[in-house]
């Protein structure tokens, strides 16, 4: 198999096993729309067609099933479509595509390189996930090799942050396989009308409101609700300040019996799962990111691009480079909600000028991070500018 020529434009296809909704499945949904936008054929391999996300995909994004086993519908897409490019987010994916490519090229050599390029984003600092298994240190170690070995063999690497691609570098040891630091596509080119969209929350819809702070994300540990419950009682009674939780997850109910032990029932609601967020980043008062580890903090990034202000853990990953050392919003320890509290009240007495955020979030835009996106694959794939339309 040979590159793609500059007559024959790339042929990409992104892969999402187990469509959740989750950063990497709104990542990739956003590069498979932007990549479309710059005149690429892009195919959408997913567990599922029925999601928020594919249906706001346009026309120019095939979306085709992985139905029954899955292994065998990668591979008979692979032979009958050819993609030049095959771009997964999650490790589950990544070993799925290695073994497929396995199959039919037969077991790879060291170095060999088919024209069926592989490429994974990593989203959060892998060494931190790893941490989960401090009981069990011959797991941990086994995980740890075992990354290294699959990863060594991808064609190109994209991590969300520097933070991710150190952690990658120095703890796995991928020095050899091409590493980029790109932007996710996080800001579509309409943010700012979908943020002018009516939102449903009463909270959020009417003027002589007490303040409202937002938290989106899966009701999952890793995002540590509790803290950010625990801050918001301890804010002061003179800024009742309320509390919204959009996200689903197994920690719903522990949250809500949090809430109640708190006395903060009427002061939290939790709308569940919102696909677009933007109607309600645009109307909150403040958000804020309670992460125990992020590789960047896409929702940081969302309420960036429509000005508001936010407050975040100085967690493990790329949060701290994004608001610039804290100059974009302040940066506290991870799990000390007295510190969050004192943050929030902070910046609820004097909030950021919005277009300071806006310019920071500006590289985040669609159009622009699928652009890098497509230079990294052309590299990868030896195709010719010529084959890439702007």
């Amino acid at each position: 198999m040979t590159a793609p020529t500059g007559s024959e434009p790339m042929r990409l296809a992104l892969m999402i096993g187990d469509f959740a909704d989750g950063g990497v499945e709104r990542t990739l949904t956003n590069l498979a729309a932007g990549l479309a936008g710059l005149g690429m054929p892009v195919d959408l391999l997913t567990g599922t067609t029925e999601h928020a996300y594919l249906r706001e995909l346009g026309t120019g994004v095939r979306i085709l099933p992985l139905s029954g086993a899955r292994a065998q519908a990668l591979a008979a897409y692979c032979q009958a479509a050819q993609p030049d490019l095959l771009m997964t987010g999650k490790l589950a994916d990544d070993r799925l595509a290695l073994a497929v490519r396995d199959q039919l090229t037969g077991v790879a050599a060291p170095g060999r390189r088919e024209r069926l390029r592989l490429v994974t984003t990593v989203g959060t600092p892998l060494s931190a996930r790893n941490a989960s298994f401090r009981w069990n240190p011959f797991k941990r170690r086994r995980e740890q090799r075992r990354i290294h070995a699959d990863y060594s063999r991808l064609d190109g690497i994209s991590a969300v942050s520097r933070a991710v691609a150190e952690d990658l570098r120095t703890r796995f040891g991928l020095t050899e396989v091409p590493l980029r630091v790109l932007c996710n596509p996080v800001v579509p080119d309409d943010a700012l009308v979908r943020a002018q969209a009516p939102c449903p929350h009463p909270w959020l819809d009417a003027a002589g409101q007490p303040p409202v702070i937002l938290a989106v994300g899966g009701l999952r540990q890793v995002k540590d609700f509790p803290t950010l419950l625990r801050a918001l009682s301890r804010l002061p009674a003179h800024t009742p300040a309320r509390l919204l939780i959009l996200g689903a997850g197994k920690e719903q109910r522990r949250l809500s019996e949090l809430v109640a032990r708190l006395g903060l029932t009427v002061r939290v609601d939790f709308p569940g799962f919102v696909p677009d967020p933007y109607p309600y980043l645009a109307r909150a008062d403040l958000l804020a990111l309670s992460s125990r580890r992020e590789g960047l903090g896409n929702v940081l990034v969302e309420a960036m691009a429509v000005g508001t202000p936010v407050v975040a853990t100085d967690c493990p990953g790329g949060v701290r480079a994004l608001l610039e050392d804290g100059r974009l919003g302040p940066l506290v320890p991870v799990g000390d909600d007295r510190a969050l509290a004192q943050a929030i009240l902070g910046v609820l007495n004097a909030r950021p000028e919005p277009a300071r955020l806006q310019a920071a979030a500006e590289p985040y835009r669609v159009p622009i991070a699928a652009r890098a996106y497509l230079d990294f694959f052309s590299e990868l794939t030896g195709a010719a500018p010529a084959c890439i339309t702007a």
